[in-house]
């Protein structure tokens, strides 16, 4: 009940739409781009202003290997990225801010006290991110596909196997807006750790395999070895890893194991509710 209260309060904000808009535009740009970039030798990044920018800023990061990794298969994995990035962020963000939100003002006390209890409450969150993340991927599959068939472009098997990885790692995400939620007494500091334990992530991933040296890197070479079995990101980019050497057991373990980091947070979050009580 309180989850179908959820989704339909969210499908029927304009919020989740303008995030949908935003990700299907980007991806439309980005595959014309892609297709501009394309001359009779093949992929030039020079042809495409966009392209030409997204491809110095990765080589000059991350090295000319994982550029040609990204684009091995056509534009879509770095597509699947970008144009999922708006949506999923808006229902991560949306959901610990209104978390926050009513445990302020003393709605989830009143729920806790009357036809539920906090756990199914944050559960009900859990369920409607989970549904609409699956929608607009599936939203997204049919839009690329198309889009693909249009400019006589195909989606390889490395992006069907990055978008599984994907859901797996938009479930942990969101298990962790919900930890983080508890801990916290308020929507704005429940959205500030939310956002920053999610940097300390990213940071710790780009260090690991950064040709850059200095702080990123000793950042991730002093805490990457204990932090990164707590990472979501550590867990999705070691199932990309897999998927690119074939290694399936790898590759399925990856997703077995964000599944359960997600369930030990909800595990986590129910006994913290429980131990600081639903009044902030």
């Amino acid at each position: 009940m309180l989850a179908r209260s959820r989704v339909y309060e969210t499908v029927i904000s304009p919020g989740f739409y303008i995030a949908q808009a935003i990700g299907l535009v980007l991806a439309y740009l980005l595959v014309s781009g892609f297709v501009q970039a394309v001359d009779s030798s093949g992929l030039n990044f020079s042809l495409n202003p966009v392209y030409d920018l997204i491809n110095r800023s990765l080589q000059g990061a991350f090295g000319a290997t994982m550029v040609d990794k990204l684009f091995a298969e056509g534009p879509f994995l770095l597509i699947l990225y970008v144009a999922s990035l708006p949506v999923l962020a808006y229902l991560a963000v949306s959901s610990v801010f209104r978390f926050g939100l009513e445990k302020r003002v003393g709605a989830l006390e009143l729920l806790a006290y009357g036809p539920s209890d906090g756990t199914s409450y944050f559960m009900a969150f859990l369920v409607k991110d989970l549904l609409l993340t699956a929608l607009y991927l599936v939203v997204l599959l049919v839009f690329l596909w198309i889009t693909a068939a249009l400019n006589n472009l195909i989606l390889g098997p490395t992006f069907f196997f990055t978008l599984v990885v994907l859901f797996f790692l938009a479930m942990a995400i969101d298990a962790y807006g919900i930890f983080v939620s508890t801990l916290t007494d308020n929507s704005a500091s429940a959205v500030a750790l939310f956002l920053g334990v999610n940097l300390l992530f990213l940071v710790l991933l780009m260090g690991s395999f950064t040709i850059f040296s200095g702080y990123v890197r000793s950042l991730s070479s002093v805490f990457a070895w204990v932090v990164k079995w707590f990472s979501p990101l550590f867990w999705w980019n070691l199932g990309l890893q897999s998927v690119e050497v074939g290694g399936w057991a790898l590759y399925f373990s990856s997703l077995a194991i964000l599944m359960g980091l997600s369930a030990v947070l909800l595990v986590a979050s129910h006994f913290i509710l429980k131990a600081r009580g639903v009044r902030p």
